[in-house]
């Protein structure tokens, strides 16, 4: 375990590994062509691990710029020093423009219907604004359906000829590049069909993008001129080669306890001891973003020994069984994510325990929890 005596005062918190943040973004890199550029999603307050951290660790590394999902997070990106392209993922609204201006962000938009309001607000301005355009091929959420495109490509050329907005990029998103290359082939096909009917109507596409984590590290072929590495930066993913993981969640022992046959544990006495033993209560909770399906089935580390969570996770602490073990006290750190000597607990197996995504576990840790940063 890293060397945690300086956090003697805190309950629980997230350590944070920019090492290992740099490598996973270098063992990215090392596969794409020359002159492919490296968008990384900064969304979610960096997947948990700190928009600030992860902007100031991947910023020198020669990054073409950053996503995020929202005109929010664009701002937060540019409160911490980055001049470079900012692209917002979500779907903007015209009320953003001004914010979209003055911050230099780059919208996507997912239809003709989109460029002219966005092109009517910011000519409203004086201004011009890059833009990227997004293909529908198959994900259902956002996009011009490419289906669609060789009808609704004229009426992007009529709305861009009006001026206040200049096509950046073109983008599309696979839905199952991480487990289903069928699919994913099938999409990018549609994705380069569409692309070719935007340039029959005379319209130079821009920027192509379309590759995630998966996308970028299994498949050659899918880069375009950018990608777009998310989970895989942050140590999450279940694809070969794996990530470092970069997130640990540490917590304190705050009480010890020998309890006899029949004592019930947490809300509902959901479980209850069935022959004499010892029980510690940590400082972490579901308000700290330690799921509650951990309930009864998950588990922790202590000094690199397992102990598993006994009873209902609560709000600001959750009791594991430590059997006869003496060598736990007060103020001892157990681990919740993470390593603790040559033992683990990756993001795979509680993402499979709450019956959920790594994307989630690594999202949903609270602001509660102090982010400390580390050195291997």
């Amino acid at each position: 375990m890293k060397n945690v005596s300086i956090e003697p005062k805190r309950r629980a918190w997230v350590e944070v590994d920019l090492d290992a943040l740099r490598s996973n973004f270098g063992s990215i890199a090392e596969r794409l062509p020359p002159g492919c550029g490296i968008l990384p999603m900064v969304k979610a307050d960096a997947y948990g691990v700190g928009l600030s951290r992860a902007v100031g660790a991947l910023g020198p590394l020669g990054v073409w710029g950053f996503g995020v999902a929202t005109t929010d997070e664009g701002i937060d990106v540019r409160s911490h020093g980055w001049a470079g392209p900012v692209v917002v993922f979500s779907p903007t609204l015209p009320a953003d423009t001004q914010s979209l201006l003055e911050y230099r962000l780059e919208p996507v938009l997912s239809s003709p219907e989109a460029l002219a309001s966005c092109s009517i607000a910011v000519r409203a301005l004086g201004a011009t604004l890059p833009v990227h355009l997004e293909i529908d091929t198959g994900m259902g959420r956002f996009g011009i359906d490419c289906g669609d495109v060789a009808v609704r490509a004229r009426e992007v050329v009529d709305v861009l000829s009006l001026g206040g907005i200049e096509l950046r990029g073109t983008l599309t998103h696979f839905h199952s590049a991480d487990d289903d290359p069928e699919q994913t082939r099938r999409q990018w096909s549609r994705f380069e069909s569409a692309l070719a009917r935007l340039e029959e109507a005379g319209l130079n596409p821009g920027l192509v993008h379309a590759a995630n984590s998966a996308a970028s590290l299994r498949y050659d072929g899918f880069a375009g001129d950018l990608v777009r590495p998310g989970i895989r930066l942050y140590g999450g993913g279940t694809w070969e080669p794996r990530g470092v993981p970069v997130v640990t969640v540490r917590a304190r022992v705050l009480d010890v306890r020998t309890v006899e046959a029949g004592a019930s544990v947490s809300y509902g006495a959901t479980w209850r001891a069935p022959e004499r033993t010892r029980l510690a209560t940590l400082g972490i909770g579901y308000g700290d973003g330690l799921r509650r399906e951990l309930s009864n089935r998950g588990r922790v580390l202590i000094h690199g020994l397992e102990a598993p969570i006994r009873g209902v996770v609560c709000m600001d602490s959750v009791v594991v069984e430590i059997g006869d073990r003496e060598d736990v006290r007060p103020g001892d750190v157990a681990t919740i994510l993470g390593r603790d000597g040559e033992a683990e607990i990756g993001l795979d197996e509680m993402a499979r325990l709450c019956e959920t995504i790594d994307y989630e576990i690594l999202a949903g840790w609270r602001r509660r929890l102090p982010r400390v940063e580390v050195e291997r």
